[in-house]
């Protein structure tokens, strides 16, 4: 009995390891259309020719925001660090509180708002937040939706597994998802007052 079970042991063993790397290796590639890296450290993306996102600009991202022309920061924080450390430079700074926890689809709806005016405008926008993850993700996913023609699904899947670094705590979130809300704010848009 001892010699079966050594013989068992030592061929299914190495089979084992063989599943381990062939499995290893099928690791999803990242969809082409989500955003493209411009600095991890800095959770700094484009998303789209003219939308970027990241977390709280620092001095060291400047030069990167002035190598990608951008026109608009949109700071969703609370807080404003922006005047003072983009206060050197060209970029109009838009500051709209939010507080992660109430974001509202008129949070949402002012975000889009300022994206058409400068899109109109072919002007850059950058959107952060303090990790550039969850008030910029859910912008981000409102944007592509609205201005993408992005499925809720689509969107939804980039904003929780595009390595951005969603927090799953914020189901709130995710509910400001809905074709009620999402009509909502396209109507809000193509009526401006």
């Amino acid at each position: 009995m001892p010699k079966k079970l050594l013989i068992t042991t030592l061929l299914i063993h190495p089979l084992f390891f063989l599943s381990i790397c062939t499995t290893a290796n099928t690791v999803p590639v990242r969809p082409e259309n989500w955003g493209n890296i411009i600095s991890k450290e800095h959770n700094f993306y484009q998303v789209s020719p003219n939308i970027f996102r990241s977390e709280q600009p620092s001095n060291q991202i400047i030069p990167l925001l002035e190598q990608q022309n951008i026109d608009i920061v949109i700071n969703l924080r609370t807080s404003n660090k922006d005047k003072k450390i983009l206060h050197d430079t060209n970029i109009e700074l838009v500051h709209i509180p939010v507080n992660t926890w109430a974001m509202s689809k008129e949070d949402l709806l002012v975000v889009m708002k300022t994206i058409q005016i400068a899109e109109q405008n072919n002007q850059k926008v950058l959107i952060h937040c303090y990790h550039g993850s969850d008030r910029t993700g859910t912008s981000v996913a409102m944007y592509r939706i609205i201005f993408e023609d992005w499925s809720i699904e689509e969107a939804l899947n980039e904003m929780k597994n595009g390595d951005y670094g969603f927090h799953s705590i914020w189901r709130n979130l995710e509910k400001l998802f809905t074709p009620k809300n999402i009509k909502w704010i396209q109507q809000e848009l193509s009526n401006p007052l």
